[in-house]
């Protein structure tokens, strides 16, 4: 059965005698509430807690400066709520807290699924509170480039999303739709073609083999061969998508973990 996650990407930026491996990150995850902040809900009444922690973690020495530590972030979100109490409002904090998969690697990278309700910037902050390196170290969020974008497009055989929007550039083709979206992209900011369902293969088309070179490419969504279909974004996110059918039943987490790692490993290299 088929399984995918979406994962956004990261790296501490710090001089690796300073960065903290993943081996510490793991030995102090303890499934222990520590509180993240603090939040005024109710004006003249003490502010509430906001906590989070890590849990499930496992450790993977395998894979030189991507060896990691994969783990569960758990985190009340921001968003509290007030309810009456009769006369009185009290405090209803959201009892869903996130749960995102971190992925923590040896050279101060990592990865993260993005959920609603998630503050990025909470990732990070919680890897260098949790082995005692001072919060406010630079830390930074990464994007994928225009030849990564337009190498996911090379290497796949069909394409069935493709999202662009306007360069500098113009369509070079004297083609009806050519003029048409060069008219376009002089004011609409991006524009979205898919292959519909069931999806029609876009790789190949003259419009896109030339938006791919001349055009941003923004979102692309394709497969390779009979495998399976694959997304991803210039702002950073990429979903892997893998296979557990042949499994055992107590494969567990890490089977995940390195199933997971070896498919986003070339993207991280590229963001390196």
């Amino acid at each position: 059965m088929a399984e995918s996650m979406r994962f956004r990407f990261g790296k501490i930026n710090l001089p690796e005698e300073n960065l903290p491996t993943p081996e510490e990150l793991h030995n102090l995850i303890d499934n222990t509430w520590r509180k993240r902040s603090e939040k005024t809900v109710v004006e003249g009444e003490d502010p509430i807690a906001l906590e989070h922690k890590g849990m499930n973690s496992y450790h993977s020495d395998s894979h030189g400066d991507h060896s990691f530590c994969q783990f569960t972030y758990i985190s009340d979100k921001e968003n509290s709520a007030t309810v009456r109490d009769g006369d009185e409002l009290k405090v209803a904090p959201d009892d869903q807290p996130v749960r995102p998969i971190v992925f923590y690697f040896k050279n101060g990278q990592f990865a993260y699924e993005p959920e609603q309700g998630l503050v990025k910037h909470w990732i990070p902050q919680f890897i260098l509170e949790q082995t005692g390196v001072e919060v406010d170290s630079d830390y930074s969020f990464s994007e994928f480039s225009q030849e990564t974008m337009r190498d996911f497009y090379d290497n796949r055989d069909e394409i069935t999303v493709f999202r662009f929007g306007s360069t500098d550039e113009e369509f070079e083709s004297d083609s009806d739709i050519a003029r048409a979206l060069n008219e376009l992209t002089s004011e609409v900011a991006s524009q979205e073609f898919s292959g519909g369902n069931p999806p029609t293969n876009l790789k190949g088309l003259e419009l896109f083999e030339e938006a791919k070179e001349k055009m941003y490419v923004s979102r692309l969504k394709g497969s390779i061969g009979d495998g399976y279909t694959n997304e991803i974004l210039s702002s950073g996110m990429y979903q892997p998508k893998w296979d557990e059918s042949g499994w055992p039943d107590d494969a567990g987490q890490e089977r995940r973990a390195e199933a997971i790692y070896q498919r986003i490993a070339p993207y991280l290299r590229r963001l390196e």
